[in-house]
């Protein structure tokens, strides 16, 4: 196979790769949690799709640019995490560089973990290319097994963003919170995990939106101790106004600690 070829077939794997993941890993959590408004980073789930499919693509290309496979697999994965980490940066909305750069040393070699194997999947999918466009005996069989293979991983791949059971109902509890608040007019007929959260009166109105985070202990409240296999969750409520608040879940229990983060002046 020619090198223009085989890059073009690098290419081409990585782009049958990265859209199905990105679209399953950017919208599992929309599918799983209907009705709920969910938090959309600056990069947005729509506007991620395209861009990061090119990305998997070049990573693709990069693979397969020369025959040998170690360089091309070192350079690609090292691709990969850089893109993945510069778009976690600008998602974070940090301004906080040499914050920035620890949590990019300390992730470096687990997103390494992650691309490496995925570099050695495209690469596996790429040589079998030849005996396609060779048509040697069992052409049609390896395929269907190396395309319908990534095709499969790259749905369980995305779907490894599925938030947890625990989280998933934090997130719909919250939502019932926030929309009981929303009809009540006075203060102290707030459910009791909102009185504590100054401003909702007035600003709680119009649309918001509802992030979760695993950092709890970022939240300025008082919860019970827990173990480590416990999976609590930090609900961050946004609204349009500027209007901020958050929610403390701790399970088993379904009431919050509820906090003002950022009341419009």
């Amino acid at each position: 196979m020619s090198d223009n070829k085989r890059r073009m077939f690098g290419l081409w794997v990585g782009v049958a790769f990265g859209l199905p993941y990105l679209i399953v890993s950017q919208f599992i959590n929309v599918w799983a949690l209907p009705g709920i408004p969910l938090f959309d980073f600056p990069i947005g789930r729509v506007e991620s799709i395209l861009p990061g499919t090119l990305v998997f693509g070049m990573m693709g290309m990069m693979i397969a640019w020369e025959e040998e496979s170690l360089w091309g697999l070192i350079l690609g994965s090292l691709f990969g995490v850089a893109v993945s980490s510069i778009g976690a940066f600008v998602n974070a909305g940090s301004t906080d560089a040499a914050r920035s750069l620890i949590i990019f040393v300390f992730t470096f070699l687990p997103r390494l973990v992650i691309y490496l194997p995925l570099g050695l999947l495209f690469r596996w999918v790429i040589s079998t290319q030849e005996y396609i466009v060779d048509r040697t005996p069992g052409w049609l069989r390896r395929s269907v097994i190396a395309w319908g293979a990534l095709f499969v991983i790259a749905v369980l791949g995305g779907r490894y963003s599925l938030y947890a059971p625990e989280a998933r109902q934090a997130l719909q509890d919250a939502n019932a919170l926030v929309q009981q608040g929303m009809q009540i007019q006075d203060r102290n007929n707030l459910p009791p995990a909102l009185i504590p959260v100054d401003g909702f009166i007035q600003y709680a109105r119009g649309p918001y939106t509802l992030e979760w985070s695993d950092d709890v202990d970022s939240l300025s409240v008082t919860r019970p101790r827990v173990t480590m296999d416990v999976v609590e969750s930090l609900i961050i409520f946004r609204f349009d106004n500027g209007f901020q608040f958050g929610c403390a879940y701790t399970p088993p229990s379904r009431e919050p600690k509820c906090i003002h983060i950022h009341v419009p002046r």
